[in-house]
């Protein structure tokens, strides 16, 4: 049995991480700990007024499909917007230089416009100390068969994009991925083959593999003579 086969792809518990929820309400070192890491975040962000509406948790980790792959995901909610790919920039320069654990969850920042839908099963504020969404315990639904083979599809693309080593082609596919998610997620949410299949795929390492590819050819593509890499 390899690696891959090791990952389910579809987790499933009866409880709420235990290391993060005590009686589905957020431990109070870990309320106080994601609120030191969004207020540095926050200045990291350096402007002048952030509008901040709200602090919050979402994702598998507020969830019952949690596993040993899950993260964190904070979102600064913000009233106003008025540049988002800066923010996005921001966003994933701060998540590349900053390496965050909770409990060994690594943490992943977001901002997050007040207006914009999201989607998940649990969303929890941990400005307000409150849920949001509360998850619904349910059993999963989703024939694991299903889930890698919409995985096996979408790794396809990736490899095909990179072995065209065009920056465009990758670019294209990892929008894709993205497009292909969202739209799992509004149609059926978390747990949607769309999402799961992402998910797996993201537990595998070849969305972060594809990444860095486009990165690179990014950098080759900026750069003038030749560069050796040691």
């Amino acid at each position: 049995m390899n690696f891959e086969e090791l990952i389910d792809p579809n987790p499933h518990h009866h409880e709420l991480n235990p290391v993060l929820w005590d009686n589905n309400k957020l431990r109070k070192d870990v309320r106080l700990q994601l609120l030191k890491i969004a207020r540095h975040f926050a200045l990291y962000l350096n402007v002048p007024v952030l509008h901040l509406k709200d602090v919050t948790l979402s994702g598998s980790s507020a969830g019952y499909n949690y596993s040993d792959y899950s993260d964190i995901d904070l979102h600064l909610v913000v009233n106003k917007l008025e540049n988002e790919e800066l923010f996005t920039a921001k966003k994933n320069l701060y998540n590349s230089q900053h390496d965050l654990h909770i409990q060994n969850i690594p943490v992943e920042l977001y901002v997050q416009p007040a207006d914009q839908p999201h989607h998940s099963a649990g969303i929890y504020s941990v400005l307000d100390d409150h849920w949001i969404t509360e998850p619904v315990h349910e059993e999963p639904t989703i024939d694991p068969k299903d889930i890698k083979n919409k995985a096996r599809n979408y790794s396809a693309k990736i490899n095909l994009a990179m072995r065209s080593q065009d920056v465009s082609k990758c670019r294209e596919a990892m929008d894709e991925l993205k497009r292909l998610r969202k739209a799992g997620l509004e149609s059926g949410g978390e747990q949607s083959v769309e999402n799961l299949a992402f998910k797996l795929l993201r537990a595998r390492g070849q969305i972060e593999k594809l990444r860095k590819y486009i990165t690179k050819l990014e950098s080759a593509e900026l750069s003038l003579g030749e560069h050796n890499e040691n």
